[in-house]
């Protein structure tokens, strides 16, 4: 894998270090253990395996002061089904920087091709960081009972398919993260940044969602599925987390698809994670 890049504050149109991704035991141990899953009983290998080349582009892409760093909104469109040893390419660049409310969002895209150049996904990454260092040692989070909408969240008509429940250990975080100290795996890393706890990654809680789309469509998701997350609200370690799904039909974009509707929620009823799949119609 090539050396990371000097670290500098990311702009519009930087071209982001290539890099390969082998799809080895190590990677794909870590991965069933830190979530307490089974291995698919089909032998199809998970696709959010992908979320680790894209989210080690964060050293890249985000700014250098990470205090308050948290997941938006990431989109992946899946191609090929991954192969276990195999060796893929990664590129990536940074498409845009907005603003939304007290926060930059960095918005870059990944693309990961197989050995002989073909596409095996492409993903759309949103992550904010703060404008500016607050002054309390502590990240002002909003209450998820007092954000717009929050009341309004209704799941919608269709056919009812749910996911796996878990509740993720500090340890489970560790084997997740491959024993990287950081503040998906640390107290004390995750109280530098800003936050009470240690914040379960983004990539879990999508991970989750992955799986319950895996055990609903196989082989179709991994060569034709496509899924965009919003992140709405942190997940904290020992939170117990259900995914959830509901199929809701023929797409409005596109007939010849069908879209479902994905979410995961804490035991406390909060949504932290709200989405939208879809595959071809069979």
């Amino acid at each position: 894998m090539a050396a990371p890049a000097p670290l500098e504050e990311p702009f519009v149109g930087k071209v982001l270090t290539e890099r390969t991704f082998t799809v080895d035991d190590t990677v794909v141990n870590s991965h069933w253990r830190g979530l307490s899953l089974d291995p698919h009983a089909s032998g199809l290998l998970p696709s959010t395996l992908l979320s680790l080349p894209d989210n080690d582009y964060i050293h890249e892409a985000g700014y250098t002061n990470r205090f308050g760093h948290l997941w938006v909104r990431q989109g992946w469109a899946f191609f090929r089904p991954l192969e276990a040893g195999a060796t893929y390419r990664v590129t990536g660049e940074i498409r845009d920087i907005y603003s939304r409310r007290d926060r930059n969002v960095v918005l870059y895209e990944t693309k990961i091709s197989d050995a002989q150049g073909n596409l095996a996904a492409a993903s759309e990454h949103h992550q904010s960081f703060l404008k500016e260092a607050p002054s309390s040692e502590e990240v002002a989070l909003r209450d998820p009972s007092k954000k717009p909408g929050a009341r309004e969240f209704v799941v919608p008509a269709g056919d009812r398919f749910d996911g796996p429940e878990r509740v993720i250990s500090a340890e489970m975080c560790g084997e997740f993260f491959h024993g990287k100290a950081n503040y998906h795996t640390d107290r004390d890393a995750s109280k530098a940044l800003g936050f009470k706890d240690i914040v379960v990654g983004g990539r879990m809680t999508m991970a989750y969602v992955a799986h319950m789309l895996e055990t609903k469509f196989g082989a179709t998701w991994q060569t034709s599925g496509r899924l965009d997350i919003k992140f709405t609200n942190p997940v904290w370690v020992d939170d117990t987390v259900t995914a959830h799904g509901v199929l809701t039909g023929p797409s409005a974009n596109d007939p010849a698809r069908t879209d479902a509707f994905v979410w995961v929620t804490r035991t406390d009823g909060t949504v932290v994670l709200v989405g939208n799949a879809s595959v071809p119609n069979n």
